[in-house]
């Protein structure tokens, strides 16, 4: 019924929704709403860029190189996957750029915490 059993053959669910019995057409897109909504900002924009990929390549081959004759699509489908990007990801910062030295590690790991008063640090003469 409207894929259903395909999905559970698919995913194996066994969740409350197939166990309830039959939907109708609305619930069951509502559900499948609900299941892409799950889905990860990064993983959609992964999706967006394969597809991308993907079309463009197709266009390339059946133009057999061409690239000015799908070179609007190309663009403009390009602008979005930047964009999707930029907010999948923000902008790229120069804190994000440059890695923390190896040093300021370093330093940062010998620093003993000052738990109180050690052994060491009493007078034992």
């Amino acid at each position: 019924m409207c894929g259903q059993s395909r999905y559970k053959q698919r995913y194996g669910e066994n969740d409350e929704f197939f166990n309830r019995g039959p939907i109708n057409k609305k619930e069951w897109r509502d559900f499948q709403n609900y299941k892409r909504r799950q889905q990860s900002p990064e993983a959609k924009f992964y999706k967006h860029l394969t597809w991308y990929i993907a079309i463009m390549g197709f266009f390339l081959y059946k133009n057999h190189g061409n690239i000015f004759s799908f070179f609007p699509i190309a663009f403009f489908w390009g602008i979005g996957v930047l964009v999707h990007y930029y907010s999948v990801f923000g902008w790229p910062t120069e804190a994000a750029k440059m890695p923390l030295d190896d040093d300021d590690q370093d330093e940062e790991q010998d620093e003993p915490k000052d738990k109180g008063p050690n052994w060491s640090d009493k007078d034992l003469v």
